[in-house]
C-alpha cells in the first residue's frame, strides 16, 4: 500500500490520530453529558434513548480509539459508521425543524456527521492493509 513509504506514512499517522482523536473525544465529551444526551433523544423520538445513547458512546469512544492506534481499523471504522448512519439521520433531522436558525445549526451538524462518516468509509475500506506505526 502506498501509505508504507515515506512521508505517506507520517501523513496517514497524523490523519490517523486527528481523526481517531477527535472520534474519541466527542464520544468521551458526550458521555459526560450523558443525561442531557438522553434527554435530547427522547425529545427527538429516539426509542430506548436510555440505552442507544449509552451504546453510541461505547462505538464512537472504541471506534475512535481503534482508528487512533490501528487496533483492529476495520472494526473501528464500522462502529463509527454505525454510530453516524443511526445518530445523523436521527439527531440532526434538520429538514423537521422550522427556526431557521435551529435549522441552520442542525444542518451543519448534519453535514458535519456527514463528512465524518466518509471518512470512517474510508478508514473502511483501507482497513485490511497493513497500517504503518500500528501494532
Amino acid at each position: 500500500m502506498v501509505v508504507e513509504t515515506s512521508p505517506a506514512a507520517e501523513l496517514f499517522l497524523i490523519g490517523r490520530v486527528l481523526l481517531g482523536g477527535v472520534l474519541a473525544y466527542l464520544g468521551v465529551s458526550n458521555m459526560l453529558d450523558a443525561e442531557n444526551k438522553i434527554e435530547y433523544a427522547r425529545s427527538t423520538g429516539i426509542p430506548f434513548a436510555g440505552l442507544a445513547v449509552p451504546v453510541s458512546f461505547v462505538l464512537l469512544i472504541l471506534g475512535g480509539l481503534g482508528i487512533l492506534l490501528g487496533v483492529y481499523p476495520m472494526i473501528a471504522s464500522v462502529g463509527v459508521i454505525a454510530f453516524f448512519a443511526g445518530v445523523t439521520p436521527a439527531m440532526h433531522a434538520f429538514w423537521r425543524i422550522d427556526d431557521p436558525d435551529e435549522r441552520s445549526q442542525e444542518k451543519t451538524q448534519f453535514l458535519v456527521n456527514f463528512a465524518l462518516l466518509g471518512s470512517a468509509l474510508i478508514v473502511l475500506v483501507i482497513g485490511s492493509a497493513t497500517w504503518p506505526y500500528a501494532p
